[in-house]
């Protein structure tokens, strides 16, 4: 009797025990933890560089940081944007808001006509900045492949044309504000993220 109380409880411990340890071989970790800074190219409209490239980090699973610099049709473009992530799963859907400094064109004066009325202006792209707000998507491969679209709106801060000579009409100033104005973003970038887990590689 004493014999089977001996076994019965020897069984219980080791079975409680065995419940208790965690197989670090199997315990995944969400990709943006164990995968944190990386690169992109860009591109797109009223993007945060144009045509460039961005770093990528993420200070949390949930939480990106974008920065970039490139060139677009009003000058060189630096930015900045703080994205969330709202899962943490490789494929996320993403909700950012950025802003963007561009440097505009003072060093060219550019001649605009309207062909229906003969109206013309000389005009020069200034400096400016713009608020960005965006929702879109990323894709996080486990080995660091990485792909984003976003889509939103950028919000002029400051009018940055300004009239050299000459006239402008509503179809002009139309046209000046749709070309280097506040408008609609849609942006794609590629890339890699790298890993900073070293052999873990996304697993313990």
């Amino acid at each position: 009797m004493r014999l089977l109380f001996i076994v019965l409880l020897s069984t219980v411990l080791t079975s409680t025990s065995a419940q208790n340890q965690i197989n670090f071989g199997e315990l995944k970790l969400p990709v943006r933890l164990t995968r944190t800074l990386g690169v992109s190219g860009s591109l797109g409209w009223n993007g945060l560089v144009g045509v460039g490239a961005t770093l990528q980090y993420y200070i949390t699973p949930h939480f990106g940081l974008d920065a970039g610099a490139g060139i677009a049709m009003s000058g060189f473009k630096f930015s900045g944007r703080l994205r969330y992530i709202i899962l943490e799963k490789n494929f996320s859907p993403i909700v950012g808001v950025g802003y963007i400094y561009s440097t505009g064109l003072t060093d060219q004066a550019l001649e605009i006509t309207d062909s229906t009325s003969g109206t013309t202006a000389i005009v020069e792209v200034l400096p400016s900045s713009f608020i960005q707000i965006v929702v879109g998507a990323e894709f996080v491969l486990n080995k660091g492949f990485f792909v984003m679209f976003t889509m939103g709106y950028a919000i002029q801060v400051i009018d940055n044309i300004s009239l050299l000579s000459g006239s402008t009409n509503q179809a002009i100033d139309t046209f000046l504000k749709r070309r280097y104005g506040s408008g609609i973003v849609m942006e794609f970038n590629v890339g890699y993220i790298f890993g900073n887990k070293g052999r873990y590689r996304g697993k313990f």
